[in-house]
């Protein structure tokens, strides 16, 4: 199941260095249910290797602005504490499962 990460949330997460995690940051909008779904998803099939949050939508564009996100949905994976990578833009489970896949195989 998918949590929601606050700013604070965020940043102790990031400092924790445990495994990777991707951070959706999705508006509630008539998209909203459908990538949050396909992330639920794909955050099923990597559980224990790699954690899956959706930003609060409240902090979204202070959030959007610290990470240089220009629209949503945007997905944001970290690791060791950085940025490794993004996937821009609408996608179904199998883009993210890949997007997380290929991560994945490169560790």
């Amino acid at each position: 199941m998918l949590k929601t990460l606050e700013p604070q949330d965020f940043d102790v997460e990031l400092q924790s260095n445990r495994e990777p995690f991707v951070v959706a940051f999705l508006k509630k909008n008539e998209r909203f249910r459908n990538q949050s779904q396909a992330l639920d998803e794909v955050s099923r099939h990597y559980d224990g290797k790699i954690r899956c949050y959706l930003y609060d939508t409240d902090y979204l564009d202070t959030a959007m602005d610290r990470f240089m996100v220009k629209g949503t949905p945007t997905f944001l994976l970290f690791s060791e504490g950085k940025e490794v990578d993004r996937l821009i833009g609408e996608s179904d489970q199998e883009t993210l499962d890949e997007f997380i896949g290929n991560f994945m195989l490169s560790r």
